[in-house]
């Protein structure tokens, strides 16, 4: 019906928390009742602060996705890549460069390693040095594009592995010259086996690597990693000038 008022739908398509519009009615409301009527500076206070609450809540997704369908996501993306580096006999590790779009790519050696390519590099197999390096979006590269990235190594991915893609329960990032160690409590996932953790490493190992990548400017290698018990993984990024 015209001018029936129909709550806002979020960018998933479904409507908005109906209960936070009548927060922030209820807020309003009251704030300017307790103004210009009841001359009362605390319950206009209130008010607003209801109305600050009730907003919150709108602009917050009803249903967000959940950590574990991003995890899955990560994981099967893994798995085409294992095909790929099978079917092009690809096993020296590869080298994760941001590039103009800010998207990170894996440059993964085909032949004789003639270390990290240019950043303008693209096409699906590209030549430097004379030697032939495959391209591949490794699964953290559009996790970190686009992104406003906190400064802080750490902060980015405890941001984006721990809270948004739910690799580990929690990590530590030390720097040490040009290389990181980080440290992951209790990985989640087992993706990244064979072919594809010789080349890009895990799952966990990768996506440190592009988001070191995204946030540093600057080539990252995956130097090595370890399982240490079923608790603790740790990873050695080498960071490439």
């Amino acid at each position: 019906m015209p001018g029936k008022f129909m709550p806002k739908r979020t960018a998933s398509g479904e409507r908005g928390n109906p209960y936070a519009y009548g927060l922030v009615a209820l807020g309003a409301g009251l704030a300017a009742f307790s103004w210009y009527l009841m001359q009362s500076t605390p319950m206009t206070a209130l008010g607003i602060g209801i109305a600050v609450v009730g907003s919150s809540m709108a602009i917050t997704p009803v249903n967000p996705v959940p950590t574990r369908a991003v995890r899955m996501a990560l994981e099967g993306s893994m798995l085409n890549i294992e095909a790929l580096l099978e079917d092009t006999g690809a096993t020296q590790r590869c080298y994760y460069v941001r590039g103009g779009d800010g998207a990170v790519r894996a440059y993964v050696p085909l032949g004789e390693d003639r270390g990290a390519p240019g950043q303008t590099q693209g096409g699906l197999v590209v030549n430097h040095g004379g030697s032939d390096y495959l391209v591949v979006f490794p699964p953290g590269s559009l996790l970190a594009a686009g992104e406003d990235l906190p400064e802080s190594l750490e902060a980015a991915m405890d941001l984006l592995l721990v809270e948004e893609a739910g690799l580990a329960e929690s990590l530590k990032v030390a720097e040490d010259g040009p290389r990181l160690v980080v440290e992951f409590v209790r990985p989640r996932t087992r993706t990244g086996s064979g072919r594809v953790r010789q080349v890009l490493g895990s799952l966990e190992s990768s996506t440190a690597a592009a988001v070191a990548a995204a946030v540093k400017g600057v080539p990252v290698k995956v130097a090595s990693e370890e399982d240490i018990g079923r608790e603790r993984r740790r990873v050695v990024l080498e960071l490439l000038q």
